[in-house]
């Protein structure tokens, strides 16, 4: 159909009149007669109104239509209609699938999806498409790297599904794994299909280790399959500078030595290094001669957790005004009013760890609620706490039943601050008589290391979620419809001006 994005100038059209008056009125040059004598000529009335007659039709009929010409070129007229869209047609595959042991799964499926004009994306952010061609195969790209991708393949399917206009077709292969596939499973329309890929392996990785209070090293080794995830420990004599460590049933381990911390690398599985404290754990308790009550059930707390670990630990504890040690602790529990920022001062290279609990300077409030700490199934009664200062940048470990922060972590250059709203004393809270007491300073001592479930799990996705579909090559042509728009004002111009030049033309030989 016919529309007009300046309808307006359609009232131009009526100058038409212009050019058809100039004719009606133009009037030939009279010519001259040479008479001998008017006398015997008959007076006549004047007629002009028949002298308004047409002159030249053709050259009007042209200026006519170069102004009805020139108005529709103003109002821009454009053509439209409906065509079938042709939809695009897109392939995306998760970083992980690029592997040696998963590429050949899946090279078939994607070539074939190639050849048929299918683009072929991976799926990470920015979606870069891979130049593939007929003659090029998706195995040209396969990588023989170890590294791990911790794309979110659920996260990208979401991001999909707002961007891809609404007749794109798409299908996204992805690896089974668990790790690949955080949150919920998403919503996806009907033209885009998630195909996970079974890549059934076993993996092995290096979890931990530390020298035990008896000078040995202990390791801990995951293990990841298809269904579960188990942690092993081993203890092994401490090793020499350089020296391979061999290990019943699990890879061997590569020792080496260095000046601020030794570092152990798997040699099987997922072959990843981590560091390895050369010196024992320092704690230092600094209190108050006030606070003598607290220390005494941080201390038994303190005790039962180290050694409960087996680690190579040195506990110490220091009263006001005894003066602080000079050598850098790695834990510090600061039970006095006492300024902490000149003792941290002293070790500004140094990853200290500090926990201030509630000073005696600051507003006690009562309260009769409880600590809700995860992990923790049953809650701590709580009956006295200080205020916490609104912080954007504190983490909130621990709660109050009203949800306030009761223990908050903050990081600063390399150290972290840890604050406690309350006190470790049963007039504040039931915390130093719960037997969990121990076990909840043990997570703060040696928080775990959780990298692995991003890195290394290997466990499967749940069986009730959708199972992969071959590839059948077959797919719908109800594609939608799709408006194609002609623009004719430069075919308007053309002709304007081709009209313009025929009636220059007529106009002169007229003239001659």
């Amino acid at each position: 159909m016919f529309q007009f994005l300046n309808p307006v100038w359609l009232w131009a059209m009526a100058s038409v009149a212009v050019p058809i008056a100039i004719h009606l009125w133009n009037k030939r040059q009279p010519k001259t007669v040479q008479v001998g004598s008017i006398r015997w000529l008959q007076p006549s009335e004047s007629r002009k109104l028949s002298s308004l007659r047409l002159t030249q039709p053709w050259l009007l009929l042209l200026r006519c239509l170069l102004l009805l010409l020139l108005a529709l070129v103003l109002a821009q007229p454009q053509f439209t209609r409906e065509v079938p869209a042709i939809p695009e047609k897109h392939v995306y595959l998760h970083p992980s699938l690029f592997q040696a042991k998963a590429l050949p799964l899946v090279a078939a499926t994607v070539d074939s999806l190639a050849q048929k004009g299918w683009q072929i994306h991976k799926l990470q952010p920015g979606f870069p498409m891979l130049p593939l061609t007929q003659e090029t195969s998706i195995q040209n790209f396969q990588s023989n790297s170890l590294a791990n991708d911790t794309t979110n393949a659920w996260a990208m399917l979401r991001v999909l599904n707002r961007s891809l206009p609404s007749h794109t077709q798409a299908w996204i292969f992805t690896s089974d794994l668990l790790r690949h596939h955080r949150g919920t499973y998403p919503q996806l329309r009907p033209n885009v299909k998630w195909i996970p890929v079974p890549v059934p392996q076993t993996n092995i990785w290096l979890q931990e280790a530390y020298y035990t209070s008896k000078g040995q090293l202990r390791l801990q080794f995951g293990r990841s399959d298809a269904q579960e995830v188990t942690f092993l420990e081993r203890t092994v004599a401490k090793p020499a500078p350089g020296q391979t460590l061999s290990v019943p049933d699990l890879p061997a381990v590569q020792f080496s030595a260095h000046a601020e911390a030794d570092s152990l690398t798997l040699q099987g599985g997922a072959r990843n290094t981590i560091p390895l404290a050369n010196e024992p754990l320092r704690v230092l308790v600094r209190y108050a001669k006030s606070r003598q009550a607290d220390v005494k059930y941080l201390r038994a707390a303190l005790q039962t957790a180290l050694e409960y670990r087996g680690a190579a630990f040195e506990l110490s504890f220091s009263t006001e005004p005894q003066p602080l040690p000079t050598v850098a602790p790695n834990w510090v529990f600061w039970l006095t009013d006492e300024p902490l920022a000149p003792f941290l001062a002293r070790f500004p290279k140094n990853r200290l760890k500090t926990l201030q609990d509630a000073p005696a300077s600051a507003r006690v409030q009562k309260s009769e609620s409880w600590l809700q700490i995860p992990g923790l199934s049953a809650h701590v009664p709580l009956h006295q706490r200080t205020q916490a200062p609104e912080s954007p940048t504190a983490q909130v470990l621990w709660q109050d039943g009203y949800g306030h922060p009761m223990l908050t972590q903050q990081l600063d250059s390399l150290q972290t601050h840890y604050r406690f709203y309350s006190r470790f004393h049963p007039t504040w809270n039931n915390l130093p008589d719960n037997g969990h007491f121990p076990e909840l300073l043990l997570r703060l001592l040696f928080p775990e290391n959780t990298a692995w479930k991003m890195l290394y799990d290997t466990r499967t996705l749940p069986q009730e979620l959708e199972q992969p579909r071959a590839f059948s090559g077959s797919f719908s042509e109800n594609w939608p419809k799709k408006e194609e728009v002609l623009d004719l004002k430069p075919w308007l111009v053309g002709l304007l001006a081709l009209l313009l030049a025929v009636e220059r033309w007529l106009a002169g030989s007229k003239e001659a």
